[in-house]
């Protein structure tokens, strides 16, 4: 088998594997029963699975599987669960936050596999590590986010007087929402060093640190975003509730700039999340 099925294979296995853990989270959640053991074996395995699908693209083609859709949306994804799998082994006693991040997966992976899986050349501006940095940190951004945005929708939902019994082993309100408002720190300071190491990449590849493109806006809308989300949290005192809904509007904003933006751009940063 050459390695372009072998590839092919692994990201369909992967898929399926994030189908199950899907399902397993929900019924957990309705249930109220869950075989966290054999959840986190199905997660750890399938993200195992997906890296070694982005390791094969990346030998085959011998560069960072970063710059078409398929790449782009693969590698998003995968940061997306590396957060889930680190976040579900750390928060032993948030881990029914998995039941709402999941199905948000398996949504992209079912667009991912609807795009041609086309290979892709590296311009030569993109041959650099400080392109790796940046897209490393972009990633770790987003992987917090995503597991705030989870801890999230658990308080909205019980605020809301959805789920409050299935949800009753779940800490309190305030719990969740301390390590939510943790994650969202952390997401700040990853994407400001994403951001800096992008414009070293950009003043390396073509002269400048910023031009302003649609990414390069957004990605500072975003960033503005968050800070001021995280100000009002710690300057206005805001309850629970309100800050899980400043989380879930954040992630909006972050989803459209990274998830949005680089697949309907034409400019020279297409590509580069």
């Amino acid at each position: 088998m050459d390695l372009l099925k072998v590839e092919c294979l692994t990201h369909w296995i992967a898929l399926i594997g994030y189908s199950i853990a899907c399902v397993v989270a929900i019924f957990g959640v309705v249930f109220r029963k869950t075989p966290e053991r054999s959840l986190f074996a199905i997660l750890a395995a399938s993200t195992a699975l997906h890296t070694v699908a982005l390791g094969i693209r990346w030998e085959r083609l011998g560069h960072i599987p970063v710059v078409n859709d398929f790449e782009k949306l693969s590698a998003n994804i995968w940061g997306l669960m590396v957060a889930v799998v680190i976040a579900y082994h750390l928060l032993p006693k948030m881990r029914a936050f998995v039941a709402f991040v999941m199905p948000v997966v398996i949504m992209l992976m079912a667009w991912m596999m609807l795009i041609p899986a086309a290979e892709s050349s590296m311009p030569p501006t993109y041959d650099t590590i400080w392109l790796v940095i940046h897209i490393g940190f972009i990633k770790l951004f987003l992987g917090s986010a995503f597991v705030a945005l989870g801890l999230a929708a658990v308080v909205l939902l019980r605020n809301a007087g959805i789920g409050q019994e299935r949800l009753a082993r779940m800490p309190q309100d305030m719990a969740l929402d301390r390590t939510a408002y943790r994650c969202m720190a952390l997401a700040l300071i990853f994407d400001t060093l994403g951001v800096v190491a992008g414009a070293i990449w950009a003043q390396d590849a073509w002269g400048r640190y910023w031009s302003w493109d649609p990414l390069e806006v957004w990605s500072l809308v975003t960033w503005l975003t968050i800070g001021l989300m995280l100000h009002l949290r710690a300057s206005f005192r805001t309850g629970p509730a309100v800050n899980a809904g400043m989380i879930v509007a954040t992630w909006c904003i972050a989803f459209f700039t990274f998830f949005g933006i680089p697949f309907v751009t034409t400019n020279m940063h297409k590509g580069m999340v």
